[in-house]
């Protein structure tokens, strides 16, 4: 008898999943990025590739993916749906 991994839902599709992928754009040279986000943390720097920037999250953003990213980072995502009453957002 085998034992099956479940694989870990990650920030939010359309079925309860999160989405774990943000691009990320730099706001000194506009450089674009698909990057994975940490589902247990926030980032709070992150450094362009393209020119080397090191980007702060913005006032009142928990991170970089919430300030830059084309989706917001997982504890958002899962602090979204909690508002909605376990809905997806």
């Amino acid at each position: 008898m085998g034992w099956k991994v479940r694989e870990r839902a990650s920030p939010i599709d359309g079925k309860n999943k999160m989405i774990s992928k943000s691009i990320i754009q730099c706001p000194e040279c506009g450089f674009k990025k698909e990057e994975v986000m940490p589902e247990d943390s926030c980032q709070y720097f992150y450094e362009c590739t393209n020119c080397k920037t090191r980007i702060k999250a913005k006032h009142g953003d928990c991170c970089v993916f919430c300030s830059y990213g084309s989706v917001k980072c997982p504890s958002k995502q899962n602090e979204n749906k909690e508002l909605k009453g376990g809905k997806d957002v």
